[in-house]
């Protein structure tokens, strides 16, 4: 891996060598004419072409799942090779990724996420339409000032599903709390919603529906809801928190007591990583 963090097109980094898909099942599928080596025709829905390799159609999915992802932490996508400057710089050139710059962990950092025509092939090659546990795609800078936090959701996605893999495991879609969000709007604005409906009744009600801890009278959402079958081929999910110095100690209190798995995100790094490894979040319960 070259210092930037990108491999260039003749090396493979370590990341690379590991034959693990990154993105989680679902979504879509990728053409079965991609190859890793060579880019190949695929149908848009206006009836475009663009071409790409499989490596660049991975980068697409984990962009579009987690909003926006750090350019760095894109090496290796790819089942058998890292995603390339290449791949990125050819994404953006045909306009299906834009990126910016923001400081992350004390550090200048390109992002990325997808652009409207970006999310549109997605969805134009979904699998799972019409499914209520369809992958959401997102596309476009969004908040700004949430950018720093976001942009870290991706490392802790990839130290849980290392954990889990370790286990037999495997992550099947990723939730980011922007569709729980929504999902709890939708239920509290719902139009056939009783006259006599409380808040406090709607809340228990979608937090069992959900399964999602209420503390303190406060309904608590993860920053990312993994769902997950184990070895056994049991399924569950894995809730997810990106803890920064920002958060109060009522609100590190509150994700503590819903069970989340809490990840803290900073300058700092544990066990000798990078602030780019996986590795690198420190992982408090």
């Amino acid at each position: 891996m070259s210092r930037g963090g990108w491999d260039d097109d003749r090396e493979t980094s370590a990341a690379g060598d590991t034959g693990r898909e990154v993105t989680p099942e679902g979504g879509s599928r990728a053409p079965e004419t991609l190859e890793r080596d060579i880019r190949q025709p695929v149908r848009g829905p206006r009836g475009r072409d663009y071409h790409l390799r499989e490596s660049e159609w991975r980068a697409l999915e984990t962009v579009g799942a987690f909003r926006v992802v750090a350019d760095r932490d894109l090496a290796g996508l790819a089942r058998d090779e890292s995603v390339t400057r290449t791949d990125v710089r050819h994404l953006s050139d045909i306009r299906l990724i834009e990126t910016k710059t923001a400081i992350v962990n004390h550090q200048s950092t390109r992002l990325v996420v997808l652009t409207r025509e970006g999310k549109a092939l997605l969805e134009h090659h979904r699998t799972d339409r019409g499914q209520p546990a369809a992958q959401q795609y997102y596309a476009g800078f969004v908040k700004p000032r949430e950018l720093a936090h976001d942009a870290q959701l991706y490392r802790a996605y990839q130290a849980e599903r290392d954990r889990l893999e370790a286990d037999g495991g495997r992550v099947s879609r990723v939730v980011l709390d922007y569709e729980l969000k929504r999902d709890y709007q939708t239920f509290l604005n719902r139009p056939n919603r009783p006259a006599d409906a409380t808040l406090e009744g709607d809340r228990e009600a979608f937090a069992e529906a959900h399964g999602l801890p209420i503390v303190d009278d406060h309904l608590e959402l993860p920053d990312l809801r993994l769902e997950v079958e184990l070895a056994d081929g049991t399924r569950e999910v894995r809730d997810v928190e990106v803890v920064t110095a920002h958060y109060s100690r009522s609100q590190l209190a509150g994700k503590a007591k819903a069970g989340f798995t809490l990840y803290r995100a900073g300058g700092g790094t544990t066990r000798g990583g990078t602030p780019y490894d996986p590795r690198g979040l420190e992982w408090l319960r």
